[in-house]
């Protein structure tokens, strides 16, 4: 008998949601690599992925560990991942194919196709397993037997989920094992997670490199359709080695892709070959991603071969208690307020609705409307989204709807124009439906916008400053407003900085207000100049943090407490404690994403604020030299 071992195509597992319920199946992590089928002859392995494609000489240990085999041939089927802390990371996996040699890739074997020339793949799984378990027997090294889980799939998959694992697969015991895709092998995962098609990007925004986000399609009947994009779960190192090789990838026209809507402008088009991976929430009815993460590139499949996965039904009936249930659907009224175009992505990389911003307002008015209510309101307006074209708002044109009300304000034209003032969630929800996507109040409320309550340091980081420098600078400011005796608080910016909030009672005037702010800038200036810049010169502002008093003068503003940014990270302004500055790992830590299912805090750590009847007084000018 031949004992010459040769590639074999593998089988594929059919996604599903329904777990079957009878005893005949066997299940087993799904792990986060890449597959590999390991053929071994008189002692040396080969190394192929799915697609037939010899990849030994980027994994050499694992094929020197198949040397200890002692069969004259073999072909095993299984995964090379990367373990990290109790599950595998395929992001660690693409680090070790970038270099990093401080990894130590594992493969984990979990069928036996051909031993010793004699064909297995038409016994039963269960009889196949016998015998890989033999020829593996006791393994630990860089190759080993794939764990088998045991209990009711409905509970494995809830442990698996909370390890922050993928999913789990199941197979039949009885089946034999066939090429391609088939129901004898199902998988059943943790959240949506599939493979797309790289179709373009655009321009970086703000201080991001290499690229703002990854275009993504998917091949159907007609051809490439779109399916979104996505910007989120890239470091700045990956985004820039990225941008090399779409670079080199560049295309002067777009392919041929059908698009649900017009086609998204400013775009750099690739030839689409490269295949990333990307979790996600759920599709929407237009066709695009929620919540999009990116994982990792897929360097093992070819990009003509990725369509949209959708997940079949197993013919058990009694499987139903294990049916994944989805969010009913509450309409697209939001506090009282219909909000049209609800599917429309605003935040194409986050991958957030119009019907979701909407939502969020509501929830956190709560939250929100003792800092930004009653308040002149200057806002920030993306009728299609922050991928398309978005204003600075002042003054409220055309008729207002009954929702909103408005204070009449004198201008420098000496005219009087009306700003927004909300009063209620049905307010919040209001703008929403118009197309604002940030809130910036008055440092005064409408009954009285002459006299301001409130002061604001927004510490903006200049190019080179670490996290960690702007939050030493910002613990600095605020021990110099203790020492003139001033109570402060804090919040994310929801971009790169922080801001310090400072109440004070209704008595200044906005010159006043300003010219204080301005000392207190300077004086941080002064005394620490290599780390404190007052002047607004974008040239000067390199390895230092301006710290904006600018916000102080009359009809300024900065983004409300609560309120989102229009950026592409969707950050959200969050009010914290001193105590938990220290835990904070960026000013756009807390997102759209991470904050619309959360639990709402239990208590306001700016809730002080609004009590505060702080004066500014002659002493603490004095001892800034105001």
């Amino acid at each position: 008998m031949s004992t010459r071992a040769r590639f074999l195509p593998v089988q594929l597992a059919t996604l599903v949601e329904i777990a079957p319920d009878d005893s005949g199946w066997t299940w087993e992590t799904k792990y986060d690599g890449y597959r590999l089928e390991a053929v071994v002859r008189r002692g040396a392995a080969t190394l192929y992925t799915r697609n037939g494609n010899d990849w030994t000489d980027r994994f050499p240990t694992i094929a020197a560990a198949f040397a200890d085999i002692t069969a004259a041939s073999a072909v095993i089927d299984g995964e090379v991942v990367i373990l990290s802390a109790r599950s595998a990371n395929f992001r660690k996996l693409q680090d070790f194919l970038g270099g990093d040699q401080s990894l130590r890739p594992v493969y984990f074997a979990f069928d036996l196709l051909e031993l010793d020339g004699r064909d297995l793949r038409g016994l039963p799984l269960a009889a196949r397993r016998v015998q890989l378990d033999r020829l593996l027997k006791g393994a630990t090294g860089d190759v080993r037997i794939g764990q088998r889980l045991r209990g009711a799939p409905a509970t494995l998959l809830a442990r698996v989920c909370a390890q922050g694992r993928e999913g789990i697969i199941g197979k039949r015991l009885d089946a034999t094992y066939h090429a391609g895709r088939d129901s004898s092998w199902i998988k059943l995962k943790c959240g949506k997670r599939q493979e797309f098609v790289i179709l373009g990007y655009t321009a970086p925004k703000n201080s991001r490199s290499g690229f703002g986000s990854l275009l993504l399609g998917v091949h159907d009947a007609t051809g490439l359709r779109y399916a979104g994009r996505v910007g989120s779960g890239f470091s700045d190192a990956l985004l820039r080695s990225m941008h090399r090789t779409l670079e080199s990838l560049a295309v002067a026209k777009a392919p041929t892709i059908h698009f649900p809507e017009r086609p998204p402008r400013g775009v750099h088009w690739v030839r689409p070959k490269l295949v990333a991976e990307v979790s996600f929430s759920e599709w929407t009815a237009s066709g695009s991603l929620r919540h999009p993460v990116f994982i990792g590139l897929r360097q093992d499949k070819p990009a003509h071969h990725i369509q949209k996965e959708v997940a079949a039904m197993t013919r058990s009936p009694a499987a139903t208690t294990h049916r994944r249930q989805a969010k009913p659907d509450s309409g697209t009224t939001v506090a009282g307020v219909e909000i049209s175009h609800p599917d429309r992505i605003v935040y194409p990389e986050a991958g957030i609705t119009k019907l979701e911003l909407a939502r969020f307002l509501e929830r956190f008015a709560p939250l929100m409307l003792p800092h930004v209510g009653n308040r002149p309101l200057s806002l920030v307006r993306c009728p299609e989204g922050i991928a398309e074209e978005c204003f600075f708002q002042k003054h409220w044109t055309g008729k207002l709807p009954d929702s909103l009300t408005s204070v009449a304000i004198t201008q420098s034209d000496r005219a009087k124009h009306p700003y927004v003032v909300v009063r209620d969630a049905r307010g919040l929800v209001t703008l929403a439906q118009w197309g604002v996507m940030e809130i910036h109040p008055w440092g005064a409320r409408a009954d009285a916008p002459e006299r301001p309550d409130r002061i604001l340091f927004d510490l903006d980081p200049g190019p080179g400053v670490s996290w960690d420098d702007v939050r030493s600078a910002t613990f600095g400011l605020r021990s110099l407003l203790d020492e003139l005796g001033l109570d402060s608080w804090v919040k994310t910016s929801g971009g790169k900085g922080l801001h310090i909030m400072v109440p004070i009672a209704r008595t200044a005037t906005w010159k006043e207000v300003a010219s204080f702010a301005q000392a207190v800038a300077v004086h941080m200036a002064t005394h620490f100049p290599d780390r404190f810049i007052a002047k607004a010169s974008k040239a000067a502002r390199r390895g230092v943090i301006f710290v904006d008093w600018l916000r102080n003068t009359r009809g300024a503003t900065a983004v409300g407490t609560w309120s989102p940014r229009a950026r592409v990270e969707a950050g959200v302004s969050v009010p914290i404690s001193w105590r938990a500055l220290a835990s904070i790992a960026s000013g756009n830590q807390h997102t759209l994403p991470t904050l619309q299912d959360a639990p709402l805090p239990r208590s306001d750590p700016w809730r002080a604020v609004l009590e505060s009847r702080q004066r500014l007084t002659k002493a603490m000018r004095k001892q800034i030299d105001v």
